[in-house]
Order: C-alpha cells, then structure tokens, then sequence
C-alpha cells in the first residue's frame, strides 16, 4: 500500500505516453503532423468556447450529438477532442456560425462588402485558414505550396493566417515600390483591362516553379487579380489554387476553366466590392 502513490504516477506517466504515441500514429495515417493535428484540436476548442459564448450546453449539446459533460470537458481543457471530432466541430462551426457572419458582411442598403469585422478577428481567421487547408489538402499532399500570394491591404491578414497553418510564406504585392535587395516584378495590365498603378513585388520574395496559392477577401477577377496573376506569369510560377471569402459567379466560372478555386459565399455579378 505504501507503494500505491508511485505505482498511480507511473500509470498516468505511460497512459500519458501511450496517448501521445496514439496521436502521432493517427496524425500520420491521417496526413497531419503531431503538431498540426494538436493545432486542430485547439481550434475546435476555440470554437466551442465561441459557440458557449452564445448558446447554453443543452443546446449546444443538442445541436452537436456529443453530451453537454464531454462539452464542458473540451471547453474547460480537460480533455482534448479527437483530431475527427475536431474536424467534424470546426466544420459544424463554419456551416452555422462563420457562413452567417459572411453573409452579414454584406451590405443591405449597397452594394459593397465590409470584410473588416472578420479580418480583424485572429480566431475566425485560423477557421478559414482551416477551411483552406481542407479544400487543397490533395494540393498539400501530392506538392508543396511555396508561397501564399495577395494584393495589399486587405488580402494580407487572410494570407498570413493560411501561411502561417501551412507553415509556408506569406507574400503579397503592393501599389508603392519600396527599397528592396532586388529588383521588383511590376504587374502589367492588358488592352481590355489597362491599369491606373502597377503592383510591385520584391524578385527575391518569387522564383521560377514556385507553387503559389493566391488568395484574397473578395475577388472579382478584376485588375487586382489580373495584377496578381501578371506577377506569377513573369516569375513563371506555378498557381496551384485560388482561394476567396466572397467571389463573384462570373469570376469563379471563368478561373475554374485553368485553376483549382475555392470560396466561400458565391456573389452575385451585381454586387462589388
């Protein structure tokens, strides 16, 4: 008996050991790393302490299938849900809650989108940033994206959330032309689509045969996209995937014809930015 206190340590020690052994070999047959599966577990609780925040755990139980106690144990930190479970919460949560406040970001009484109120949150961006990873993950697997690409300003947040999860480069091109240690990549416009200022991009920051995944708040393929798209065709990089909150059908029928393209909420033609 006197020995049962070391006895009890050294069973949490293993069944501790044998559980981080367990997720390291689910993380694997999964395609998630230890640390990237341990990423999803934590967004998950994030975003069920964002639901709490709202809804009672009857209801969120009801609204989840899982027991309000299990609930409580995520939220609390107790327990870490499994990576499936915390894939299947994170996707309940964009469904139910993120899609919304996209929605809301459109103006009722114009025509603009006002992407500041979720641009500014660190918590909803690591949720789309998920969402992004999910809907390139046989472009993660088969390759490697070398770099996530956007225009300045509003682009950049979004960018530096999905480079920061795929643990790449966020890189992302300006109207001003600042000191650099190299030359800069100036975007070009066409005749049916001229441009009043160029953007630039540092050479150093894109190299020939780089996978490049271009992302941006709103994309309308207009000149910002063209300028982007100008760039990646002068450092004869490869665009693997185009990613937007909003972006409008006439856009998306069009860039689906060469590239892999995921968004958000579909646009009507009618409505801008």
């Amino acid at each position: 008996t006197a020995f049962m206190p070391k006895q009890v340590q050294t069973r949490k020690r293993l069944n501790r050991f044998w559980t981080c052994l367990c997720n390291m070999v689910h993380a694997k047959h999964s395609g998630l790393t230890a640390l990237e599966e341990n990423k999803l577990k934590i967004l998950a609780v994030d975003c069920l302490t964002a639901m709490k925040a709202h809804k009672t755990f009857r209801v969120l139980s009801k609204e989840l299938s899982l027991p309000a106690g299990v609930l409580n144990r995520y939220i609390h930190g107790y327990v870490m849900p499994k990576a499936d479970r915390a894939e299947k919460v994170i996707s309940f949560f964009t469904k139910n809650y993120l899609t919304k406040l996209l929605e809301s970001a459109k103006s009722r009484s114009s025509k603009f989108i006002v992407t500041a109120g979720i641009l500014s949150q660190p918590f909803l961006l690591n949720v789309i940033a998920f969402n992004v990873r999910k809907a390139f993950a046989s472009v993660i697997v088969n390759s490697r994206i070398d770099a996530v690409l956007t225009a300045a300003v509003d682009g950049v947040p979004l960018a530096t959330a999905v480079a920061n999860l795929l643990s790449t480069k966020s890189i992302y091109a300006k109207r001003t032309q600042e000191i650099a240690f190299s030359d800069h990549y100036v975007s070009k416009g066409t005749a049916a689509k001229p441009i009043a200022a160029p953007f630039y991009l540092p050479r150093s920051l894109l190299k020939k045969n780089d996978n490049v995944l271009i992302v941006d708040d709103v994309i309308r393929a207009g000149t910002t996209f063209d300028a982007l798209m100008s760039i990646c065709n002068q450092a004869k990089a490869n665009v693997v995937g185009i990613f937007a909150l909003f972006i409008t059908s006439s856009a998306y029928r069009e860039l689906k014809k060469k590239h892999k393209v995921h968004y958000l909420i579909l646009l009507e033609d009618s409505v801008t930015k």
